[in-house]
C-alpha cells in the first residue's frame, strides 16, 4: 500500500486520463459484461462513455482523481442534478448498437434511487487495474465521506460486484435494496449513514 494517497479534485485536463481509467476498471465488471457483451465492443465504447459521463459531471465538482489519474470517483453531491435525459441520449449514441442495454440500466437506477433525504451519489469509483488493492479506492471514498460524517450527510451508491460491494461495506455502506438485470448481474443499492 502506498504511504501517502494524493487524491485532488479532478480538471478538465484529467478527463481523457480518467476515461481511460474508468474503463479500463470496468471492463470486466460484471454489469459492463451484461451491458456490452462483446468485449472488443465494450473496450472501444467503455472510454466515450465514461468521458460522457465525466463531462456530464465536472460542473457539478464531484469528481475526484487519486495519483494522479490511477483511480477516479463521480460524486453527484447533494441538490446537484445531472440532466438525466440528456446523459442518456449522449450514452445511448456511444453505445450503439447495444443502446437498448444502457437505458435498461439507467432506467433501473433511475427507477430505484432514493429521492430523499438529500446525500451524495457515488455514480462511479475505478482504479486501473496495475494500482488496485493499493488503497486508492478507499482514499477516494474517504475524501468525500469524511465530509459527510462532518456535515451529517448521508451517501447512497449502487455496487456491481462483490468486490465492490464489500469495499464499501468497509466504509460504512449497508445493502438496502438489491436490483436484478434481464438475465443478468444483480446491482447492491447501498446507503451510509453519516457516523
Amino acid at each position: 500500500m502506498l504511504q501517502t494517497i494524493t487524491v485532488r479534485r479532478a480538471v478538465g485536463d484529467d478527463v481523457d486520463t480518467l476515461s481511460t481509467t474508468l474503463a479500463e476498471s470496468f471492463h470486466a465488471d460484471p454489469v459492463m459484461t451484461w451491458c456490452y457483451p462483446d468485449a472488443a465492443e465494450r473496450a472501444a465504447i467503455l472510454p466515450r462513455a465514461f468521458r460522457v459521463i465525466l463531462d456530464a459531471a465536472m460542473p457539478h465538482g464531484g469528481v475526484e482523481t487519486a495519483e494522479e489519474g490511477a483511480a477516479g470517483s463521480i460524486w453527484i453531491p447533494p441538490g446537484a442534478e445531472l440532466d438525466g435525459e440528456r446523459l442518456v441520449e449522449d450514452l445511448g449514441a456511444v453505445s450503439a448498437p447495444y443502446t437498448e442495454r444502457v437505458l435498461t440500466i439507467m432506467g433501473l437506477l433511475d427507477e430505484h434511487h432514493p429521492p430523499a433525504p438529500e446525500h451524495q451519489y457515488l455514480f462511479i469509483l475505478g482504479t486501473s487495474s496495475a494500482w488496485q488493492s493499493r488503497g486508492l479506492g478507499s482514499a477516494l471514498l474517504r475524501s468525500v465521506l469524511s465530509g459527510c460524517d462532518r456535515d451529517g450527510v448521508p451517501a447512497y451508491l449502487e455496487a456491481t460486484s462483490e468486490r465492490n460491494r464489500s469495499l464499501y461495506e468497509r466504509h460504512g455502506f449497508e445493502v438496502i435494496e438489491v436490483l436484478r438485470l434481464p438475465d443478468g448481474p444483480p446491482l447492491w443499492c447501498m446507503w451510509r449513514t453519516p457516523g
